[in-house]
């Protein structure tokens, strides 16, 4: 059983590199190595206003990522961004850290 087990949760590891289809919001991983953040005066201005997604491109994007697991373009889109499913550790790093001092 343990195997099964083992091997289910192995799955996504195992599997072949997806290819991400067109994106409609900017990715961070693009964004971070863009010659225009590199060379900003401001790299984090810079950086939060390419990050800014109007609904329109909000509901393209939930539509375009349908799938979850099976869906490279879901997986993309959240990577490194704040979302509902790790918000709750964001909380907690920020409570740990004000905590601290």
């Amino acid at each position: 059983m343990w195997l099964l087990l083992y091997c289910l949760a192995l799955h996504w590891i195992m599997a072949e590199e997806p290819q991400t289809p067109d994106v409609p919001v900017p990715l961070l991983d693009d964004l971070m190595i863009h010659p225009d953040y590199l060379g900003a005066e401001d790299p984090r201005t810079w950086l939060r206003r390419q990050l800014l997604v109007s609904h329109e491109k909000v509901n393209q994007t939930a539509a375009a990522a349908i799938g979850q697991r099976e869906n490279a373009l879901w997986a993309a889109v959240r990577k490194l961004r704040f979302t509902a499913s790790n918000f709750g550790h964001i909380l907690s790093a920020f409570y740990k850290k004000k905590k601290d001092f």
